[in-house]
């Protein structure tokens, strides 16, 4: 895969974001597939953070570690992103009269570097401009580093600013001139031969056609449209890192969507309402982070008493405690799994990527409703606030299984209370219908309670509703599907296939792990290697990964937590370990020349 990679650097509120979602919409429409990460500390203003867009006419849901183009809006980018840059790269800054250490200048000069001061303060003079438009020339000078036309930029920049009026528009207008003509005449040929297109050693593939019509959106955005597509009807959270994201698109649309969307005064009282909702029939949900779920774990429990249908998003990031609010992981598996006292069914599963952030939103709510259940959604940072170019949904294929609810008015009136909890139902999926219904009434509650939930705390009950409920968990995993064995491009692969090495992981580590199956295809053309992918993590299947790992030669887990956390699923379903591992804890995700490197120590 050809790709070219972009950081911009500064402190929080300085507009990093602005500078690489520009160049992300403009490069989608031009023909590229990109891929958005940011890194940000936990501040509002300050803090060193940036944004990454790595972009290529194949498809490229991954970050690398080493950019061809560094922008830092100050000194910060320049000390610590120095030797992010790959040889024959560009360091575009605005800090005057920087000088490098000179051991480091050493290291740029021998990997032909060009650092580049760009006269921001100048062009600003020069144009009577406010500040602000200084992120209108940063823009337009990377924008120009890689080749593309001005006019491109022009017309986003009027679909974006244009209702302010024709003066700013003109002015912004006025700034790319300045910026694209500073590249491409003014500018002297530097190291790289920084003179646009054509003549830089940071040069764009040719584009791909097939991009232009795709979605530009993160997996939060991705998520919200699937909980829309799957008939939620409200959204209930707290704000909290990377849950936030969510909320606020659900918020943003409510107008568009007619949703009801609840921002609670804390994460109880969100769990609360979300599950309120859904007793009454309404299809609901909450997210929330790490700290914010161990508060909702009691009402998790509830539902698994009161078999209620609920629906959880669990957005991940590093703890204990606060951790690293603003950093990514997959340390809460075990938390999902085990969260909430007390044996009752639950399912857990996790998205990968932006294409099943939305796609598995209505599998979530079919599940929870027709096991009368809780469901809990894992997602992460990397998934929630990463960009993806998104071929457009089928919004046809999804389908609403609402169980065994009784609706029809003849059914209601057979009904009996004890119906709702009887211990004899098959699988130990009883009827379910709304309060309120002119039907025979039941009883609720978070006590053990006989057929139609009434207290009964009598041994002879507490075996048969336990045994009720339980019953569920096998049946659940019956209707689950098999963990996916993937190859080249995301395609499907038999178990039979004899292997050199199967790669086993979950969750966001998808993306990244088969753009490294394609980067050691490339250096290794014999090499036989798949991927096992886990959607659905528990109830946890494990015929399907035992088959492929019988013919590989070599397994090795992917983790992006400590314990190992999926592998010890894994052995507790089914006894097999992994020998090898690779597992990564830094509140970073796996970047994919990182984990190539890391592949072919392994193999």
């Amino acid at each position: 895969m050809q790709r070219i990679s972009l950081k911009v650097t500064g402190a929080q509120g300085q507009g990093v974001n602005s500078v690489g979602e520009m160049c992300a919409k403009g490069l989608k429409r031009a023909g590229y597939c990109v891929f958005g990460y940011r890194e940000y500390m936990s501040l509002i203003k300050g803090g060193h953070s940036s944004f990454q867009l790595d972009i290529s006419n194949e498809k490229v849901e991954s970050t690398e570690t080493k950019v061809d183009v560094l922008v830092c809006f100050n000194h910060h980018g320049l000390e610590q992103n120095a030797l992010d840059v790959k040889k024959g790269g560009v360091i575009l800054h605005q800090t005057p009269q920087w000088k490098f250490s000179p051991a480091i200048q050493k290291q740029l000069d021998a990997a032909k570097i060009s650092v580049v001061h760009m006269p921001n303060e100048k062009f600003l003079k020069d144009l009577k401009a406010p500040p602000i438009l200084g992120n209108v020339l940063i823009t337009a000078v990377v924008w120009a580093i890689l080749g593309r036309k001005a006019d491109e930029l022009k017309a986003l920049v009027k679909e974006q600013f244009g209702h302010k009026g024709e003066k700013l528009l003109a002015m912004n207008y006025a700034a790319i001139d300045v910026a694209t003509k500073w590249v491409i005449t003014d500018h002297p040929t530097s190291p790289s031969g920084l003179r646009g297109a054509g003549q830089s050693s940071v040069s764009l593939p040719a584009p791909n056609k097939q991009w232009q019509d795709h979605l530009l959106l993160t997996g939060s955005q991705a998520m919200g449209m699937g909980m829309v597509h799957a008939g939620c009807r409200m959204y209930v959270g707290y704000p909290m890192t990377p849950s936030s994201p969510l909320l606020e698109y659900m918020a943003d649309t409510q107008n568009e969507t007619g949703l009801v969307i609840k921002q609670a005064e804390d994460e109880i009282t969100a769990a609360q309402m979300m599950s309120g909702a859904m007793h009454m029939g309404t299809r609901a949900a909450t997210g929330t982070s790490g700290g914010g779920f161990d508060l909702m774990t009691e009402t998790v429990s509830l539902n698994g008493i009161i078999e209620n249908p609920s629906v959880f998003v669990l957005a991940q990031r590093p703890g204990p405690a606060t951790g690293l609010p603003t950093w990514t992981a997959q340390g809460d598996l075990l938390l999902a799994v085990g969260s909430a006292h007390g044996e009752f069914a639950r399912l857990v599963v996790s998205v990968s990527d932006g294409k099943d952030s939305f796609d598995l939103m209505p599998e979530a709510f079919n599940y929870a409703e027709k096991f009368q259940t809780p469901v809990i959604i894992l997602t992460d940072k990397q998934i929630a606030e990463a960009i993806y170019t998104q071929k457009p949904y089928d919004q046809k294929k999804a389908k609403v299984h609402r169980g065994l609810l009784v609706t029809d008015p003849q059914k209601l009136a057979k009904l009996k209370s004890g119906d709702r909890y009887d211990p004899k139902a098959k699988d130990g999926i009883s009827l379910r219908w709304l309060p309120g219904a002119k039907a025979a009434t039941y009883c609720a509650q978070g006590d053990e309670h006989n057929a139609s939930g009434d207290v009964d705390e009598s041994s002879k009950n507490a075996v048969e509703q336990m045994e009720k409920r339980m019953k569920k968990m096998e049946a659940l995993k019956k209707a689950l599907p098999e963990p996916e064995v993937l190859g080249l491009g995301g395609r499907a692969l038999g178990v039979g296939k004899e292997l050199d090495v199967l790669i086993v992981s979950w969750g966001s580590n998808k993306s990244v792990i088969l753009d490294a199956l394609q980067e050691l295809k490339a250096h290794s053309p014999k090499l036989k290697a798949a991927y096992l992918h886990y959607t659905y993590l528990w109830p946890l299947k494990t015929d399907e990964l035992q088959k492929a790992a019988s013919k590989a030669k070599k397994v090795i887990l992917v983790e992006g937590n400590h314990n190992a956390q999926l592998g010890s699923l894994i052995t507790q379903t089914c006894g097999m370990r992994f020998r090898e591992t690779i597992l990564k804890y830094d509140g970073r995700p796996f970047f994919v020349d990182e984990l190539v490197a890391l592949l072919k120590s392994r193999i």
